[in-house]
């Protein structure tokens, strides 16, 4: 491994986190990497923010565009779509639980995952997006946050899974002991649950659903080895006194977005960052004890006060994060930075979501893939709930179960069944055969290189180079007319296959 070197020039920062990453990659010796190219990065971001390729049209006017703020606007473009709530409201009905339990639980999923996605395309300021949740009442046709609590029903699971989502902390093991790992006691867990002491249920108006309601009373919870009754006590706060007409989990949920909050905004920048990094400057992004402290303390103070200071503007979040030179970092490493992992002085590959990488599979093909339940043309991303739809390709490539409020669920390892399926698999074969080949073969107004430079634009987000359009026309145009579909399949076959495709870069 190269010894650091010394730098005496950096890149220009576009904002604060490239003064913070900056600084420290100097005292590590540690250059970044080059600034991706324009290819690259309208590929990168809108995946990023939308789970989606840019067409092939939108693609080619951007590299033509030699207007320096391009990038930025084209930011905005996506974060206005509807792109992208479709893609975060993936993202959180999974780490919401908002899994399908039987088709009795549609309604609630389906109405949920609207909620879900409602609040991300108006941009509701987090800090509100988490209090309804946290304080939801009633029933779910007129207040459908009440789902959550379907999904964590017991008073364990409301407080463990408020810690984790939404305060980055696993106190899990306080329920029965001291964590052994952090400060936290069975004390601290006692008046977490205070908070949701008083969380009742009642019929709803359907026979299947249930109406959330606060029973009026004393909020309290008892230590599980004194017997002591404790009130409801924010983390490293004083115990409440709250009077028993009132919902103990309103203070619970203002306590949160309390600007000096130490927890709330640190959770939540920190669990965006893993998004666009595929790294949290804590990892995991939802066990932010005193043992895992982040790679860049300062990075991560800054950006939950920016957060704070902004309204808990999700979008605002995004933005500044996506407009960072640091995001927009080459993946390609240098003689000093290959091995980095934690500093961020590269971009960091990864391979596309189980959703994402159907739905681009789709798109490059021109077809489509039929969900049960649900209308023709819905894309992955769209699918409201988990386990509601049965989908081999999903399964494979790791799509989470939404069993848990841990984002781990989803699996990004390459497995065997993965690179089998894709190679040889009937559903694969079917879109091949069915779609852009088949349009392409049937095309003869066009240049088979115009058609094959399209495909590359929109499989890649770039031209093919001229050896790659050298070996694509010559395997094309060598074929009898019959068997150009067949040609064009193959193509199409060769690029998914390719790490290019398979991954976000």
């Amino acid at each position: 491994i190269p010894l650091g070197m010394v730098i005496d020039e950096l890149p220009q920062p576009a904002n604060f986190i490239d003064e913070l990453v900056f600084v420290k990659l100097k005292e590590l010796g540690m250059p970044p990497s080059e600034q991706v190219d324009d290819a690259a990065f309208i590929r990168r971001v809108s995946l990023d923010i939308t789970g989606q390729l840019p067409d092939a049209e939108s693609t080619r006017r951007y590299l033509a565009d030699a207007d320096p703020a391009k990038r930025d606007k084209w930011i905005e473009k996506l974060l206005e779509s509807e792109a992208y709530a479709d893609y975060f409201a993936r993202k959180w009905s999974a780490i919401l639980r908002n899994k399908r339990r039987g088709d009795r639980y549609r309604r609630g999923n389906y109405a949920f995952h609207d909620w879900i996605r409602s609040s991300l395309l108006t941009n509701k300021p987090y800090d509100k997006f988490v209090g309804e949740i946290i304080t939801a009442t009633g029933e779910l046709g007129t207040n459908p946050p009440v789902v959550w609590y379907r999904s964590v029903a017991a008073i364990n699971e409301q407080v463990e899974d408020t810690t984790q989502l939404f305060l980055g902390l696993r106190i899990q093991c306080a329920r029965c002991h001291h964590h052994p790992f952090e400060k936290w006691s069975q004390q601290d867990y006692a008046g977490m649950s205070a908070f949701f002491s008083r969380v009742g249920n009642k019929p709803g108006f359907e026979p299947t659903e249930q109406r959330v309601v606060h029973n009026r009373g004393v909020a309290e919870a008892k230590h599980p080895k004194s017997g002591i009754m404790v009130k409801p006590t924010a983390l490293d706060g004083e115990p409440l006194s709250i009077p028993v007409d009132d919902d103990p989990r309103r203070a619970l949920a203002a306590w949160m977005a309390a600007p000096d909050n130490p927890f709330f905004a640190r959770a939540l920048v920190n669990r965006y960052w893993k998004h666009f990094f595929g790294r949290g400057l804590v990892d995991p992004e939802d066990d932010m004890r005193q043992t895992n402290p982040p790679s860049n303390p300062q990075l991560l103070d800054a950006l939950s006060s920016y957060f704070v200071e902004s309204g808990f503007d999700l979008k605002q979040l995004v933005r500044t994060i996506c407009h960072s030179r640091t995001y927009q970092l080459s993946s390609l490493p240098n003689d000093y930075n290959g091995f980095d992992r934690q500093s961020f002085a590269r971009h960091y590959p990864r391979r596309l979501e189980a959703e994402v990488l159907l739905d681009a599979i789709d798109q490059i093909n021109a077809t489509h893939t039929d969900f049960t339940g649900l209308p023709k043309g819905t894309r992955a991303v769209q699918i409201p709930d988990f386990e509601g739809v049965k989908s081999y390709f999903l399964n494979v490539f790791g799509e989470p179960t939404g069993n848990s409020a841990s984002e781990r669920e989803r699996s990004g390892e390459a497995s065997l069944a993965q690179s089998l399926h894709l190679i040889n698999s009937q559903g694969i074969h079917t879109k091949l055969a069915s779609g852009r080949a088949k349009a392409y073969a049937a095309d003869t107004e066009r240049e088979t290189g115009e058609k094959i430079t399209e495909f590359y634009l929109l499989a890649l987000c770039r031209p093919p180079e001229a050896a790659e359009l050298q070996v694509a026309l010559a395997h094309v145009e060598k074929q009898e007319a019959e068997s150009k579909q067949v040609a064009y399949e193959d193509l199409i076959w060769a690029v998914i296959n390719t790490k290019e495709f398979l991954f976000n870069h």
